[in-house]
């Protein structure tokens, strides 16, 4: 390969790759490339809802319940939703992505959808209940099906929608239930002011689109907590918690977020969708939060493709450095989703997961690791070839351009 970069910004070129058995054995220095491509770490989709498939966004009208309410129409759709996440996941794995925190709102087809695509990473059955009694019946709905599905905590978890869909009573009974069959939470909190209103306060937009639906208020009494200190009290902070959009962050939520160890799941399309103001990725780095990406839904982003989106992200927030882009999207999302980080720096004994980029730099054994990073985050290049545990799957182009003799053996050298 004319050249190999990893989520700590190494620039190894040329770069020789030996893979056994879907395992990382070496990433080494080599004499000469044998393939116009560059290696780098999977990608990884930390947000995004693959049982809605791709379409175009939903217009944002300036309210957001609006889009909300539209969302349902869409949810409505006859075509099966495990389908639609088979097709999504496909288009993900093609686009260099290796795993997905994926919200499942089809209490399980989108998971076996998924499955059948061979896209890593972890399904979180979406839980939606106003009402107390109703939320109590889907979180007992939803742990059955949890057991069919296979019961486990790497690759299944639960995601209580937000404050605003789940009532706020039973929201300590969800991370208690998650904590017993060890399945890691993902929830939306902090996404707009109108949702930081409803529940510091109890009124705003979304009294409006919860009268609309006839399903009355998530509460009794306003809980007059902040969505992240809510979610706080509640337990379903902590190491192996999704925070997803956090984008009406105080310094009082920054510091709690860090302190519990929760990931933040920034989606940068959706955000410039919805003209949100300047997300604060930066103070939530500084503060020590683990930071990763994701493209939400096709229907508040232009597509789903990770890697543009990595690039739109560079092009529109100078102030965020590379570096941290590269993390957030590999290291930072392997992380989020409990997978092992270390096959994001291709070490040996990692899982053996990557994408190959082409065509490459002319001067690719000339470049720096700034600079090889930030031809990474142009639009100079597309995603060939993807690796998954050791299995090559070409998506652009002849294979045997890609890879004359990758992967053929136990041991594959690119």
């Amino acid at each position: 390969m004319r050249g190999a970069l990893d989520a700590d910004g190494r620039w190894v070129a040329p770069a020789a790759w030996t893979v056994r058995e879907g395992v990382t054995v070496s990433l080494e220095p080599c004499d000469a490339a044998d393939l116009d491509v560059v290696l780098v770490p999977g990608l990884i989709n930390a947000h995004t809802h693959l049982d809605l498939g791709e379409g175009e966004a939903l217009p944002a009208t300036g309210d957001f319940t609006e889009w909300l309410w539209g969302v349902g129409g869409v949810r409505g759709d006859e075509q099966a939703p495990d389908e639609r996440a088979e097709s999504l996941a496909r288009s993900l794995h093609a686009t260099g992505v290796t795993a997905a925190g994926d919200i499942d709102g089809s209490r399980g087809e989108g998971t076996r959808g998924r499955r059948r695509a061979g896209l890593g990473g972890r399904s979180y059955l979406e839980l939606i209940g106003v009402g107390a009694a109703a939320a109590r019946a889907r979180l007992a709905d939803l742990l059955q099906r949890i057991d069919r599905l296979g019961g486990g905590g790497r690759e299944l978890g639960l995601s209580p929608h937000a404050p605003y869909s789940v009532h706020v009573d039973v929201l300590p009974e969800i991370a208690r239930a998650a904590r017993r069959r060890g399945l890691p939470l993902a929830m939306h909190l902090a996404e707009t002011p109108e949702e930081t209103r409803l529940m510091t306060h109890g009124d705003g937009p979304f009294t409006g689109l919860l009268e609309r639906i006839g399903k009355g208020l998530p509460f009794g009494r306003p809980p007059g907590l902040r969505p992240i200190a809510l979610a706080e009290r509640a337990g379903l902070l902590g190491p192996d918690g999704l925070v997803i959009h956090g984008n009406d962050l105080d310094d009082d939520d920054v510091g709690r977020l860090a302190r519990s160890g929760s990931t933040v799941v920034y989606c940068h399309g959706t955000h410039r969708h919805f003209e949100r103001p300047p997300h604060r990725l930066l103070d939530l780095h500084r503060a020590g939060v683990n930071l990763a990406l994701g493209t939400d839904s096709a229907l508040s982003n232009t597509g789903v493709d990770l890697l543009e989106e990595l690039r739109r992200l560079a092009a529109d927030r100078a102030d965020v450095p590379p570096p941290l882009i590269l993390h957030a999207a590999t290291a930072g999302g392997r992380r989020a989703l409990g997978l092992d980080t270390a096959a994001s720096r291709f070490a040996p004994g990692s899982a053996a997961e990557g994408a190959l980029l082409g065509p490459a730099p002319d001067d690719a054994d000339q470049l720096t690791a700034a600079a090889a990073l930030g031809w990474f985050l142009e639009r100079t290049s597309q995603v060939v070839a993807t690796v998954r545990e050791g299995a090559l799957h070409v998506h652009r182009g002849e294979e045997s351009a890609v890879s004359p003799a990758f992967l053929d053996s136990p041991t594959g050298r690119g």
